[in-house]
């Protein structure tokens, strides 16, 4: 399986919104990471499908953006999505991409009936290979998730942006909204858009 090092879409994506990491270059570096280890295994995972690559670049380059100011950050994550959708002529996908990153959490199976199941999926398992550290990797190959993890250093974002909003969470009293994708839809303006 190839891996794809560089996507001209999400360097647009993550050069406008750098910003996000209140100048955390070393963080925001690490998230860059994150974003194409999700891309790559999601790619690995899912079915190739027209415009399949700059939607997954899209909502990997979104799914955790506003992580850097609170935990609550799937909301937010998606109001930026979506206005970038907008402004960039691709409103016509801000449904699916909001319950990609809305449902990236989700502990089970994002059930197939649903719309932009695949989608939704593929992020999903995506997300939780790199979260797992490579433990869970539903069905790809052990060799393949090490060598993505090696070609992007994730570490810091896991190791020190993570706790330290975790931390900054807790001293605002702020709830962990990632843990709730239909709360976070409907409060995004998706709320149809999972059922």
């Amino acid at each position: 399986m190839e891996i794809v090092r560089s996507l001209p879409l999400v360097e647009e994506i993550l050069d406008a919104h750098s910003h996000r990491a209140g100048g955390d270059e070393s963080g925001w570096a690490a998230y860059r990471a994150h974003v194409y280890r999700v891309i790559n295994f999601a790619r690995a995972l899912g079915p190739d499908h027209p415009d399949r690559d700059d939607k997954l670049a899209i909502a990997a380059a979104f799914h955790d953006l506003a992580v850097f100011d609170t935990l609550d950050y799937l909301v937010p994550s998606i109001a930026v999505q979506d206005d970038w959708l907008q402004r960039t002529g691709r409103q016509d996908w801000s449904t699916e991409l909001a319950v990609a990153v809305a449902e990236h959490h989700r502990f089970t199976r994002y059930p197939s009936s649903r719309p932009h199941a695949t989608l939704a999926e593929a992020m999903r398992r995506a997300d939780l290979i790199d979260v797992s550290q490579g433990l869970i990797r539903f069905g790809l190959p052990k060799t393949y998730v090490r060598e993505v993890r090696r070609c992007f250093d994730a570490s810091e974002f896991f190791t020190r942006v993570i706790p330290l909003g975790t931390v900054r969470a807790v001293r605002r009293r702020q709830q962990p909204g990632f843990l709730r994708p239909r709360d976070a839809l409907k409060r995004s303006g998706h709320a149809e858009a999972d059922s």
